[in-house]
């Protein structure tokens, strides 16, 4: 699984490398579509899913939150089925 790089405190970011999923579409701004798309694809239990990496703004912030929190399930869900 790859890194992905903290969101930076200015107005515009860069991610960095992610996992798997990759993103959803290429974007140049933030789509509340793709962001709709990818948590319902997210509740049904896809770990997979992750926004662009190319927005910038608050809808780059959004999708590197987006994007850790989903990094984050899929490690926990990992370690629970090792475990279990």
């Amino acid at each position: 699984m790859g890194n992905v790089t903290p969101p930076t405190n200015g107005p515009e970011r860069r991610a960095g490398t992610r996992g798997s999923g990759g993103p959803i579409t290429p974007s140049p701004e933030f789509d509340p579509r793709l962001l709709l798309r990818a948590l319902t694809a997210f509740r049904r239990g896809d770990f997979t899913v992750r926004l662009p990496d190319d927005w910038t703004g608050l809808g780059g912030k959004i999708a590197d939150a987006f994007n850790d929190v989903i990094d984050l399930n899929q490690r926990m869900a990992r370690e629970v089925s090792l475990r279990g």
